[in-house]
C-alpha cells in the first residue's frame, strides 16, 4: 500500500504541517464537535427525506458538546442504521449486503477527502479526532464524516431492502462513483459539488490550525 503525497502541492505547506501538528486539544475538540453536529444533522435529514421522520437526530445534533464526550455520534449511529433501510441492518464491513456497497462508496469518498487535505497543504495522517496508529488517513477520515450520507442515500436507492449482494458489479460501482461526482448541495445560495465542499472544509481546517480559532463552517 502506498500514498502519493504532493509535497509541493501548497506554497506554504511547511507552515501548515507545523500548525496542524501543533493544534491545541481545545481547538481540535471544537472542530470535532462541528464535524459530529453536521454529520448527525445530515443523517437526520436523510431519514426525514426517506421516511418522513428524523427519529430524534436533529435534537441529538444540537446537543453535541466540544469533543463529543457523551459520544452522541455513536448513539446517533445506532438510531440511524436501525432506521435507514427497510429491514434489519447491522453495520458489519464483512457482510455481503449493503455493507459491500457502503464500503466501496466510502473508499472513494475517503480518497477524495485525502486529496482535499493535500490540496489545502495539510497532512492526511494527522487527524483532529481519529488517531488509530495504523491509520494513514486520520484527517481524511475526520473530513469525510458529514458527507457519508451521499453514499448512504445512493445505497438506499439501489438496494432499499438490503438484499444480499453477491458481487460488486461494474454498474453498481459506477452508480456509487456517479453519486459522488454528480451530487450537488446548496450552500449560501450556490450549488456545490461534493469535491468542492471537501476542499472548502479542508481549507477551513487549515485556517483553523493557522489562526488557532474555529473556522470550520458547513452552512
Amino acid at each position: 500500500a502506498a500514498m502519493q503525497l504532493p509535497l509541493n502541492g501548497n506554497y506554504v505547506q511547511s507552515e501548515r504541517f507545523r500548525a496542524q501538528a501543533d493544534a491545541s486539544l481545545p481547538l481540535r475538540k471544537r472542530l470535532w464537535q462541528c464535524v459530529v453536529k453536521e454529520k448527525i444533522r445530515r443523517q437526520g435529514a436523510l431519514l426525514r427525506e426517506l421516511h418522513g421522520d428524523d427519529f430524534g437526530l436533529a435534537k441529538l445534533s444540537a446537543a453535541v458538546n466540544s469533543g463529543d464526550p457523551e459520544n452522541l455520534e455513536g448513539r446517533a449511529a445506532v438510531i440511524y442504521w436501525k432506521n435507514l433501510f427497510c429491514t434489519s441492518f447491522l453495520r458489519d464491513r464483512e457482510s455481503a449486503d449493503n455493507n459491500l456497497l457502503l464500503n466501496y462508496g466510502y473508499a472513494i469518498l475517503r480518497a477524495m477527502a485525502a486529496r482535499a487535505c493535500c490540496a489545502a497543504g495539510l497532512h492526511p495522517t494527522l487527524g483532529i479526532h481519529h488517531h488509530n496508529r495504523y491509520d494513514s488517513c486520520c484527517l481524511a477520515d475526520d473530513l469525510m464524516e458529514p458527507f457519508r450520507c451521499v453514499i448512504d442515500r445512493k445505497v438506499a436507492e439501489l438496494n432499499p431492502e438490503n438484499a444480499a449482494v453477491g458481487e460488486l458489479t461494474r454498474p453498481l460501482r459506477a452508480e456509487l462513483l456517479r453519486a459522488l461526482l454528480e451530487s450537488r448541495e446548496t450552500r449560501a445560495g450556490e450549488e456545490w459539488r461534493i469535491s468542492d465542499l471537501l476542499r472548502s472544509s479542508a481549507q477551513q481546517l487549515a485556517e483553523s490550525f493557522l489562526s488557532g480559532e474555529m473556522k470550520l463552517n458547513y452552512r
